[in-house]
C-alpha cells in the first residue's frame, strides 16, 4: 500500500484545527509573556505609554507562504516607533531584541 498525502485533509484536520489555534495562542502568550518581563522600562518617560505595556497578541488561520494554510500566533508591539528603536536600536540606543530573544518562550 502507498501513501497519498491529502493536503487540504491535513490543513483541515490538523494544521487549522480548534487544538492547533490553541497551541499557537499558548505559544504566543508565552512569547509575549517573555517580552514584557525583559522589556526595557523607563518610568520617567513623559508620554507615559511604555513599550513593554503595548505587546499583543493575535492568532488566526493564514497563509504559509508555501500555498498552504495554517493556524498562526503572532506577538507585536503597537507602541510606535519606539519598538522600532528597542528592536533594532539607533546610534544613540543599543538593540535590544525584545521580541527575537522572546522567541525561545514558545518551544
Amino acid at each position: 500500500m502507498t501513501y497519498h498525502h491529502d493536503y487540504a485533509a491535513f490543513d483541515r484536520l490538523v494544521l487549522c484545527a480548534p487544538f492547533m489555534v490553541e497551541e499557537m495562542r499558548k505559544r504566543a502568550t508565552r512569547v509575549k509573556d517573555r517580552a514584557e518581563l525583559t522589556a526595557p522600562f523607563d518610568p520617567s518617560d513623559p508620554d507615559l505609554v511604555h513599550y513593554r505595556d503595548n505587546f499583543e497578541v493575535d492568532v488566526r488561520i493564514g497563509p504559509t507562504g508555501e500555498g498552504g494554510i495554517r493556524a498562526i500566533g503572532r506577538v507585536s508591539n503597537t507602541d510606535m516607533p519606539t519598538a522600532v528603536f528597542v528592536e533594532f536600536g539607533t546610534k544613540n540606543n543599543p538593540r535590544h531584541r525584545t521580541l527575537g530573544n522572546a522567541l525561545d518562550a514558545a518551544k
